[in-house]
């Protein structure tokens, strides 16, 4: 996997604010919401339909943002000992 250089994301703008903005996102399978969000340009474009329908149903301005500064703020390690399976949670 090559290493994430920039990201992408279909931004909402509230309607009567052009400061007001938020993340698109669309609802999954399972009814979770998941961001419409990613590091492939090419996978984002392929988002564009469900972008315009979005848009279309909500009456809102969406745009498609590149984010290319790369700031660490944190990395997380796992733990010596790994975390509890669900099978046994409910011992």
């Amino acid at each position: 996997m090559p290493k994430i250089e920039e990201m992408f994301a279909y931004i909402t703008h509230e309607p009567g604010d052009p400061d007001d903005e938020g993340l698109t996102a669309v609802r999954g399978s399972s009814g979770v919401w998941v961001p419409m969000v990613g590091a492939d340009e090419e996978r984002m474009m392929s988002l564009k339909l469900t972008a315009q329908g979005i848009a279309n149903i909500t009456r809102q301005k969406i745009t498609l943002v590149k984010f290319s500064v790369r700031t660490e703020l944190e990395t997380i390690i796992p733990n010596r000992h790994p975390a509890p399976s669900a099978s046994n949670q409910n011992e």
